[in-house]
């Protein structure tokens, strides 16, 4: 099947050719219109009970609408309190109040409430009630700025909430994206030029990369306008657009410059690299769209929108790598080699009287192929200290704690970041986050009975450790007369009372909390609503009992990420058995063998727990803040574990399918398991090793990142692949196969026949040796009939 779709693109390379710049350039037109389409937000399991509380708030309290906040801070010593400071912010707010978009301004001015004033008394915040949504609010934003004014000279304005957040993460995803692409490139570019010594081979991959990385952002433009994506959506987009992009590209172009060197002409060298490197980039692709597939098992929007993105990804990669480059290599054919550099590398050779370089590759092809022979020597001896290193090295993770990302894992400087922080640590905390409890009565709230039940729960609410207090018009309540708290039956009898005779500040209280049968509570924790902290209050709230005949929901920030927690631990078996499952099959249906896909399965869990490892010792326990230039939260950031595993666990598969395929290429023709494995090795170690530098620096670009959430992504891939083409690929395959000899090639009959029929088994055009019987009732991962094994 490669083989002929290879033939059919060289003998139309024009028209493919033409067709595949059509598309790219086409979608280039609209790449840059993506981040338009992208949510800061996506962290709402929509099937939990802080989404139904979400709902229920926009239902029936009018809460549910977006709102931003004003903060206003005054110099050392400033009164927030005093009428000029408080004209200040009315003046600065007036143009914005009468927008038609805005429902109202809530502050210490509207209701008296010591919350809105800081607690040195020099800041107040206003919040902005919207008569939008936080996502329809974002476009308006602009707007909404032109309508502030200066509150005047010693008082300083920050805007915050979803809108401003909304576009400084875009705006800083952006920096970070050309920041990367300025250190990667060239440093992709040289690797390719030392391992091609042809500027214009060097060129190829990088041009496959520059048309596939627009056209992922233009469907991703589309896509997002139809489902929701998260703002980092860009950022892995194009991490994993130049890393596949760039190694499809470079095993292809690698492929196709052999075969021309042993004579074949420029089609068979074109039908051959489709049909053996084009078929590993596909299965390679495949495999990296599984993985990525498995977060579409989540619910929450963000997490699912890495998945969505990285399938656009892979398949731009995969299309513009089976289109486009075959077709350019059958029009360049021998010119491939054009604007060599070898002329030059002799030349430093000899100053630096090195071997010439034919014989430096040979030699190199011999260094490889004598490290996989030590290897197999003793292969017991390198198999036990490699394993205890990368056990230890995935030790911390069993110290991972979760937490959600907010404006605080933005950096420092940004205007909504700074809004959020002064908030968070001058306000009392907790006051704009609060865990929102919705009771719901069997009766009237304000008759005797319901009074009793809701301010008894309201005392065991605020009971509760990590708690503050309670805010609600059943607890808290003073009496005007002696300043003390109202006692139970001081409340049943004020609520027994006509409602046109309670005192405003209660009437007021009740319209906020209490809409029909159900009753609003605000319980305020001094704990940040994102930390492990903070969401484990949840909980403990929603084991409350209300009393008899009620029930409880518990919603807000706190409860939002605890929920997406929860339904991410309870998807994550699913999504993890799926794509090893899939895998699985995937390995099976190209090696015909059951014994290789488990090896590579354990071999990718592997290098994926050392990664995680390094994830949490770095970026959850502040190692290496300094050099990387980052501030640990304290936890790690939710799904990032799951999004890097998805990626990493198909991104492995990429270097295990081409050594696995030239192995296998070996074993065919000689029968020999070991020193098919050490030909192989020695065959793809230079290509691989590339590729691997290429997705390394790649990756550990993103650690330029200012956002925390993409800088750790960027660190932990890189070390994941670091291991996975050093430790795994050098030491642990060569160790493992010959270990097991001939059954790396083993497969039930049945199964093997199934695997015969299928016709994805790699098939090399040279003879196979017959050796002697496999295991009984087994296949060989050999053409049906065959017999091989490893010769005694």
């Amino acid at each position: 099947m490669f083989s002929r779709w290879g033939a059919f693109v060289y003998r139309h390379r024009r028209i493919v050719l033409a067709f595949a710049l059509v598309v790219g350039v086409a979608a280039g037109s609209v790449a840059g219109r993506a981040a338009s389409v992208l949510s800061a937000g996506g962290w709402l399991d929509p099937d939990s009970e802080s989404a139904a509380v979400a709902d229920r708030l926009a239902d029936e309290f009018g809460a549910g609408r977006g709102a931003l906040i004003a903060l206003f801070q005054g110099e050392a010593g400033a009164d927030a309190r005093s009428p000029g400071f408080q004209a200040a912010i009315t003046a600065s707010l007036t143009d914005l109040a009468d927008d038609p978009d805005v429902a109202g301004v809530i502050g210490y001015a509207e209701t008296g409430d010591a919350r809105f004033i800081s607690e040195d008394g020099a800041a107040a915040y206003v919040v902005v009630d919207l008569e939008v949504t936080d996502e329809a609010s974002v476009p308006l934003l602009e707007r909404f700025e032109a309508q502030l004014r200066e509150p005047g000279e010693g008082i300083e304005l920050l805007l915050g909430g979803y809108a401003p957040l909304t576009r400084d993460s875009a705006d800083q995803s952006e920096q970070d994206l050309v920041k990367a692409e300025t250190v990667s490139l060239p440093i992709a570019a040289f690797v390719l030029i030392l391992v091609f010594t042809s500027i214009l081979a060097a060129g190829i991959p990088l041009l496959v990369a520059g048309l596939a990385i627009p056209t992922t952002l233009a469907f991703v433009y589309v896509v997002g306008q139809q489902v929701e994506l998260s703002i980092y959506v860009q950022n892995v987009s194009t991490m994993l657009g130049l890393a596949l992009a760039i190694d499809y590209s470079l095993f292809m172009v690698s492929r196709f410059r052999e075969e021309l060197r042993r004579g074949r002409s420029v089609g068979d060298a074109v039908e051959i690299a489709v049909a053996t490197s084009g078929k590993a980039v596909t299965f390679s692709g495949i495999a990296v769209a599984i993985g990525l597939g498995g977060l579409l098992a989540f619910s929450a929007p963000a997490l699912r929108s890495f998945g969505i993105g990285g399938i656009l990804t892979v398949a731009a990669s995969l299309f513009f790598a089976l289109t486009f480059l075959p077709a350019l290599l059958g029009m360049l054919g021998h010119r491939v080699n054009a604007l060599s550099v070898a002329g030059i590398a002799d030349r430093v050779r000899g100053l630096l009287r090195l071997p010439p370089r034919e014989a430096a590759a040979l030699a190199a092809e011999s260094r490889w192929e004598r490290v996989a022979n030590a290897v197999m020597e003793r292969p017991i001896l390198v198999l036990g200290p490699t394993l205890a290193l990368l056990f230890v090295a995935g030790a911390p993770f069993f110290g991972l704690r979760q937490g959600i990302p907010d404006a605080f894992t933005l950096p420092a400087g940004l205007e909504s970041r700074e809004a959020a922080v002064a908030i968070q640590e001058r306000f009392e905390p907790g006051t704009t986050t609060p865990i929102v409890v919705l009771v719901d009565v069997p009766g009237d709230p304000a008759d005797e009975a319901s009074v009793r039940a809701l301010a008894a729960y309201a005392d065991e609410l605020g009971a509760v450790d990590g708690i503050g207090r309670v805010e609600s018009p059943f607890g808290g309540l003073l009496n005007p007369a002696t300043g003390q708290p109202l006692t139970v039956d001081e409340m049943v009898a004020l609520y027994a009372m006509p409602e046109s005779a309670w005192p405003a500040p209660l009437a007021a209280l009740w319209d906020r909390y209490v809409s029909g049968a159900a009753v609003r509570f605000d319980a305020i924790s001094p704990l940040p609503a994102s930390s492990p902290q903070g969401t484990a209050v949840v909980p403990l709230v929603r084991a409350l009992d209300p009393g008899e005949g009620m029930t409880a929901q518990v919603g807000g920030f706190a409860a939002t990420g605890h929920d997406f927690l929860e339904s991410q631990s309870a998807r994550i078996p699913v999504a993890v058995g799926t794509v090893i499952l899939a895998m699985g099959a995937i390995l099976f249906l190209l090696f015909g063998s059951v014994v290789l896909p488990l090896k590579a399965i354990v071999m990718t869990l592997l290098s994926i727990s050392a990664s995680f490892g390094a994830l949490v010792w770095i970026f959850q326990e502040g190692n290496l803040s300094g050099p990387l230039g980052f501030t640990s939260p304290g936890f790690t950031i939710a799904g990032n574990p799951i999004i890097m595993f998805s990626v990493l666990f198909g991104l492995s598969m990429d270097y295990e399918v081409l050594l696995l395929s030239r192995v296998q290429e070996a074993w065919r023709r000689t029968g020999d398991n070991r020193a098919s494995v050490a030909e192989g090795l020695a065959r793809t170690a230079g290509v691989i090793t590339g590729a691997a530098v290429i997705m390394v620096t790649v990756f550990a670009a993103f650690a330029l990142a200012e956002t925390i959430t993409i800088k750790s992504i960027g660190v932990g891939m890189a070390i994941a692949v670091l291991v996975d083409a050093t430790i795994v690929r050098v030491l642990l395959v060569p160790a493992t196969m010959r270990l097991l000899g001939r059954w790396n090639w083993w497969a039930p009959g049945f199964l093997a026949r199934f695997a015969d029929r299928v016709g994805f088994s790699h098939v090399e055009d040279e003879p196979v040796i017959p050796t002697d019987e496999p295991p009984a009732g087994s296949g060989s991962g050999a053409r049906a009939g065959e017999r091989a094994v490893e010769p005694a």
